[in-house]
C-alpha cells in the first residue's frame, strides 16, 4: 500500500497517495469562502474540477465522495499527482527558471485569458466599487493599526485607488474583465513535457476569479518580486502584454501586484491565528505576511519613499561612510554603522570575535528599521561572503528591494584619506587596511562604485537607486 502524505493548507487538507491526489476541503468560513455545509463543499469541490479542466484538463478527473458505513460522509477532488520539481517555484528556487520559459507561460496565460469567458456579469465583477472593495478589504478584515507598514499600505491604496479609478471602470465599461484563474502563482504553474499545465484556480469565490486580467497576471509577477528577482517579473509583464496588445493596461499593475500581496499577507495571517498549526509554520506564517505587507507598501509609495536596503561594502577608507552619509542626506536612508555600534561598545575590537559581534548588533538594528518600512543603507567593511548574504537576507525575507555596492578608491587615495581622518567613529588605519585588504573576498555579484571623486560617486549611486525604483 502507498504511503500516505498530508499537506495542510488553511483552507484544505490535501492526501498525497501515489500518483493521485485528494484534495479535502476544510469546514471553515472565513468570510471571503464557506465550506461549512457538506452541500457547500460538494459544490466547490465540483467547481474546483470545472474550472480548472480550462488549464489542467488532464490533471482533474473528477469530485468524488467518501463514505462511512455506506453514508456520503466527505468529499475530495480527486487528481492525477504532478512533479513537485516542474513548478514555476522550484525552477526558479533550483536556478533553472529563464527568461524563455517565462515567455512560453506568458503565452499560455495570454491565450487562456483571450478564451476566457466575459460578458456584462462578468464585466461588472471587475469594476471600480468591486475592485476598491476587494483592495480594502485585505485592511479590514486584518487591522494593525500599529504596524507602520500596514498603515501605509492602507493609505498608499486609497491614493492609487482615486488616481486610477476612470481607468479601471472604463475597462470594465469596455467588457476587458474576464472569467480568470484569480490565483496564478509560482507552484500552480508547472512546465511539463506536454507544455504549460496551470492547477488550483479560484473556485469558491466568483467575485475574486472574475477580474482584469491584469489583475489575473499580477499574482504572477508579485511572486516573482517577492522571490527577488524583478527581473523575470519583468521579462514575464513585458511577453503578456505584448501577447495581449494591452499597453494600456500597464498602468494597472502595481496596484494589482500590491493588491496580491496584501492577499497573500491576509492569508498568511489567518493561517498563523489557526489552531494547530505548528509552531514553527505559524512562526514561518508571520513572517511572509510581514514579508507581503512590506512588498505592497514598496510597490505602491514613490520610489524615494520605498523600504529598501542598500549594503555598502568595502575596505577602510574607500568611501563607504561618505556614500551613506550622502544617501541619509539625498534619498532618506537610515544609516546602520558598524563604526558607530563599534565605537559604542568600548574599546574598537578589529578579531574576528569582536567582528561578529559588531555586524550582529548592526544587522538587528538594521531588521527593526526594516520592520518599521524604513530605508537602510549599511555602512560596513564585510570583508567576506557570509556576512553580506546575512544582511541581504533581511531584505529577502521582508520581500524589498535591496542592493550590494562596493565602495572602491585608489590606494594612495586610501592612503591620504586614513591619515587625515579625525573626529571619526572609525580607527582604522593603513595597517588595519592593509590586514583587511589580504582577508577581501570579491562579492560574486554587486555593483562597484568608484568613490575618488565624490560628484561621480553620486551620480553611479543616484543611477543604480533610479534602476532599483528606489529613486
Amino acid at each position: 500500500m502507498d504511503a500516505i502524505d498530508l499537506v495542510e493548507t488553511h483552507i484544505s487538507r490535501v492526501f498525497l497517495v501515489g500518483d493521485e491526489v485528494f484534495k479535502v476541503k476544510k469546514p471553515v468560513d472565513l468570510g471571503f469562502l464557506d465550506f461549512t455545509t457538506l452541500e457547500d463543499r460538494e459544490h466547490f469541490c465540483r467547481e474546483e474540477v470545472r474550472l480548472n479542466r480550462r488549464t489542467a484538463p488532464d490533471v482533474y478527473k473528477g469530485a468524488v465522495p467518501i463514505r462511512r458505513g455506506g453514508e456520503v460522509v466527505e468529499w475530495a477532488v480527486w487528481m492525477r499527482r504532478l512533479p513537485g520539481d516542474a513548478t514555476l517555484q522550484a525552477r526558479l528556487r533550483d536556478g533553472r527558471l529563464t527568461e524563455p520559459d517565462l515567455f512560453e507561460v506568458a503565452r499560455v496565460v495570454a491565450d487562456f485569458h483571450a478564451r476566457a469567458e466575459g460578458g456584462p456579469a462578468i464585466a461588472q465583477a471587475g469594476a471600480f466599487e468591486a475592485v476598491a472593495r476587494l483592495c480594502r478589504e485585505n485592511f479590514t478584515q486584518t487591522s494593525e493599526p500599529h504596524n507602520p507598514p500596514w498603515v501605509r499600505a492602507r493609505d498608499a491604496t486609497e491614493a492609487a485607488l482615486v488616481r486610477l479609478a476612470p481607468l479601471i471602470q472604463a475597462r470594465a465599461e469596455r467588457g476587458v474583465p474576464r472569467d480568470t484563474h484569480g490565483d496564478l502563482r509560482l507552484d500552480h504553474v508547472y512546465l511539463l513535457p506536454e507544455g504549460v499545465t496551470i492547477i488550483d484556480c479560484v473556485e469558491f469565490s466568483p467575485a475574486l476569479r472574475c477580474a482584469d486580467p491584469v489583475a489575473d497576471v499580477a499574482f504572477l509577477v508579485m511572486e516573482l518580486r517577492a522571490e527577488g528577482r524583478p527581473d523575470l517579473a519583468r521579462a514575464f509583464t513585458d511577453a503578456w502584454f505584448s501577447r495581449r496588445g494591452d499597453e494600456e493596461g500597464r498602468a494597472l499593475l502595481d496596484l494589482y501586484v500590491a493588491y496580491r500581496s496584501a492577499v497573500r499577507a491576509k492569508v498568511r495571517s489567518i493561517e498563523a491565528a489557526q489552531e494547530g498549526i505548528p509552531e514553527a509554520q505559524r512562526a514561518a506564517a508571520l513572517r511572509r505576511a510581514r514579508g507581503h505587507w512590506l512588498l505592497a507598501l514598496a510597490t505602491l509609495e514613490p520610489p524615494r519613499r520605498r523600504p529598501a536596503l542598500v549594503v555598502l561594502c568595502g575596505l577602510p577608507g574607500t568611501g563607504k561612510t561618505t556614500l551613506a552619509r550622502h544617501m541619509a542626506a539625498e534619498h532618506g536612508f537610515e544609516i546602520a554603522s558598524t563604526d558607530l555600534v563599534r565605537a559604542a561598545q568600548g574599546p574598537s575590537d578589529y578579531s574576528e570575535g569582536g567582528k561578529d559581534a559588531t555586524y550582529a548588533r548592526t544587522l538587528a538594528a538594521a531588521a527593526a528599521a526594516l520592520d518599521l518600512g524604513q530605508r537602510v543603507a549599511i555602512d560596513a567593511g564585510l570583508w567576506d561572503q557570509t556576512w553580506r548574504q546575512r544582511f541581504l537576507a533581511e531584505a529577502r525575507d521582508r520581500m524589498i528591494p535591496h542592493l550590494l555596492i562596493v565602495c572602491e578608491a585608489d590606494r594612495h587615495e586610501v592612503k591620504r584619506r586614513l591619515a587625515q581622518r579625525t573626529g571619526d567613529a572609525s580607527e582604522a588605519d593603513w595597517s588595519v587596511y592593509e590586514a583587511a585588504e589580504r582577508r577581501w573576498v570579491a562579492p560574486t555579484s554587486a555593483l562597484t562604485i568608484q568613490t575618488d571623486a565624490a560628484d561621480a560617486g553620486h551620480a553611479a549611486l543616484a543611477g543604480a537607486l533610479g534602476e532599483a525604483g528606489l529613486a
